[in-house]
């Protein structure tokens, strides 16, 4: 008989053994899924920054060209090169539309009032 309760703890023994080990992968497994959806959300936030960084690049070199601070002067600031003129038009007027009084009386007195 103790040999058989000596087989049984043995088989017990192996499968808390086999049990912790699956729980230990499982958690790995997890661990690892949740940490490559934080590095696959870095690096879309990082291809963002990137293309923002372009951008601003662009700006930067566009805003620091002679065409760029002539035409701000114009269009902001309404300065003109030497021998230029500045024509204004005048605003356009806007028709306000004329509200037309209603006439409360009957229809059949309208009616009277163009016969008699």
């Amino acid at each position: 008989m103790s040999f058989v309760n000596t087989k049984t703890l043995v088989l017990i023994g192996i499968m808390v053994v086999l049990l912790l080990l699956i729980k230990n992968i499982a958690a790995s497994i997890l661990s690892l899924r949740q940490n490559s959806h934080i590095v696959t959300t870095l690096q879309q936030q990082e291809k963002a920054e990137q293309q923002k960084k372009e951008f601003l690049k662009q700006q930067l070199y566009l805003s620091n060209t002679q065409e760029f601070v002539e035409s701000q002067a114009r269009e902001k600031l309404g300065m003109v090169k030497p021998g230029e003129y500045i024509i204004l038009a005048p605003p356009e007027k806007i028709e306000e539309k004329k509200v037309k009084a209603t006439d409360n009386t009957p229809n059949w007195k309208m009616w009277w009032n163009l016969f008699f």
